[in-house]
């Protein structure tokens, strides 16, 4: 793990690069930027899962980055994951937690902290804006982990306990989840859609690369915008991104 995170280290330059692969024209603030975002989603979709299927806290020991092929619209496409090795609490330890979101926000900042650091280092982007963007990554995938498991309540409950901590890094008034809901046809065929997002309290800086644009939930837009945005979608049927 420590020496995956090291200054200078290769496979630090080599998940930088893979950021490149969502949008042309990068920096090394919006790189970074992408790259804590797309970390700690999926370190949170594997400790989150741990976590809320569980009950227990994981502590990832050491991790991996794996370039792959996936199939999207039917072609094969290069695509990239974290591998994380974890270790889980003995029974004793497991015993001992009073406040199980505490040690999960604990934990979780224990292992984020000296990425965001390095980060901040090598490319200049404030670990303010990173812990954002953390916080965004772990509300998103616990929405996500809930959604697949018929218990979104209860997952965006216990990501709220833990990113809306008062004085923790992870804290922002901006992020939130939100009901969006919209019709699409019209009479007796008229369908009622509805879906639960993510509302971001941090900024992926896409819009600063060529071409880009504003996400859909970003924390730069006015809610009305998002919303508007987020109902086009569902009646699109683009409704899996949040």
């Amino acid at each position: 793990m420590a020496a995956f995170w090291a200054e200078a280290s290769a496979d630090l330059e080599t998940v930088l690069a893979y950021q490149e692969r969502f949008a042309s024209g990068m920096d090394d603030k919006i790189r970074a930027a992408h790259l804590i975002a797309f970390y700690s989603h999926q370190f949170s979709l594997a400790a989150g899962a741990i976590y809320l299927v569980g009950g227990v806290v994981p502590e990832v020991t050491d991790l991996r980055f794996e370039s792959h092929q996936r199939l999207v619209g039917g072609r094969k496409v290069e695509a990239g994951r974290f591998h994380f090795l974890a270790r889980l609490p003995r029974a004793a330890d497991e015993a001992a937690f009073t406040d199980a979101d505490g040690v999960f926000h604990d934990s979780f900042i224990a292992q984020l902290k000296p990425v965001i650091a390095l980060i901040e280092r090598r490319c200049g982007l404030s670990s303010r804006a990173q812990w954002r963007l953390a916080a965004d990554g772990l509300a998103g995938a616990f929405l996500e982990i809930g959604r697949r498991r018929g218990a979104e309540a209860d997952a965006m409950e216990r990501a709220l306990a833990i990113v809306k901590r008062v004085g923790s890094p992870l804290y922002s008034r901006e992020l939130c989840y939100e009901r969006v809901d919209a019709t699409q046809g019209c009479g007796s065929g008229e369908e009622a859609l509805s879906r639960t997002y993510r509302m971001r309290g941090g900024c992926c800086l896409y819009y600063r690369s060529d071409g880009g644009s504003y996400c859909d939930t970003c924390v730069l837009l006015e809610p009305e915008l998002r919303r508007e945005r987020l109902r086009a979608r569902l009646r699109d049927g683009r409704a899996l991104s949040d």
